[in-house]
């Protein structure tokens, strides 16, 4: 029983780890701006999607194909915010209408993937060199957990540090405490916009091949459910709060794979529910979430 555990566990934190990167990436666009991207999930799908197409369809190796497949997630979401945020923004619209807009854009990515590539489940390439396992104390441990845990990590660390201390990271800041202050002390926040954008579509493209490399398949409709899931480790984890949001990611992952892991099988059809109940705890124990939020933002942009 004990061994059965460990080896959820690992595989736990291999889950985690996509979750908390794909948090990070939406407390970026959330906490630093604001802004509520709910298409952030097809950004997600578009770089697994992508890299399985560039290695079955064009026959590049995977490496390349994960490059440019991280390159096309972060193209996807700059015209995702140049096409659906930036007029918004420009408007004065309430974060309310930016919500739907970004609903809105979310179905439609979703369902143009689906009418061109229909919703079918197909195999993510998986290099052999992923495949290599090793077994400690009669725990099965994966390669390709091993990285997913290890770049998930590297690449908060280097998130959290740029935030911190990095010129844009302060004006990130600084725009998401008071975008007139801001703007007043010379802060291009259409730029820092779009700096956010471009690390938050990169980190969901990261999260996607993170995915596909973890669970074998890929299909359009893939987004949904974890960008949903990664919107609730952001929340949990405390808006704006890059570690908070690899540990709120981390502290979901684990709570689903031991859900269906240590509860009889009639109950793993309730797994979603599990996230639902925890968020709900969470914001009624604690509303801002685990750890303080990093953010201080207005209700509109337009203000």
């Amino acid at each position: 029983m004990v061994i059965y555990i460990l080896q959820q566990l690992v595989n736990a934190l291999s889950y985690g780890s996509i979750l908390g990167l794909l948090a990070v990436g939406y407390t970026m666009i959330y906490g630093i701006l604001g802004l509520i991207n709910f298409a952030h999930g097809e950004i997600f799908m578009i770089g697994a999607f992508s890299c399985y197409l560039f290695t079955t369809v064009l026959n590049l190796p995977w490496v390349i194909a994960a490059l440019l497949a991280i390159i096309t997630s972060t193209i996807s979401g700059l015209l995702l915010e140049r096409i659906v945020y930036q007029p918004c923004i420009r408007r004065g619209g309430s974060v309310l209408t930016i919500f739907i807009v970004s609903f809105a854009a979310s179905i439609f990515i979703r369902f143009l993937f689906m009418m061109f590539f229909t919703d079918a489940r197909r195999a993510f390439p998986i290099p052999a060199f992923f495949e290599k396992i090793y077994f400690v104390g009669g725990i099965a441990i994966g390669l390709r957990d091993i990285l997913i845990f290890t770049t998930t990590i590297l690449i908060m660390l280097i998130v959290s540090y740029f935030v911190k201390y990095s010129k844009l990271g302060i004006a990130m800041r600084a725009v998401s405490y008071d975008k007139k202050t801001a703007s007043f002390m010379g802060i291009n926040s259409i730029r820092i916009i779009r700096v956010v954008f471009v690390i938050g579509s990169m980190l969901a493209g990261i999260s996607g091949l993170e995915y596909g490399l973890s669970f074998g398949i890929v299909n359009p409709s893939m987004g949904f459910n974890p960008g949903l899931t990664g919107f609730i480790a952001a929340v949990l984890g405390g808006v704006g709060n890059v570690p908070g949001a690899m540990i709120g990611g981390f502290i979901v992952g684990i709570g689903e794979i031991l859900f269906v892991a240590l509860l009889p099988p009639i109950y793993s059809p309730l797994r979603p529910l599990f996230v639902w109940i925890l968020l709900f705890l969470i914001l009624f124990l604690k509303p801002t979430g685990l750890f303080r939020p990093n953010v201080k933002f207005e209700g509109d942009w337009g203000e």
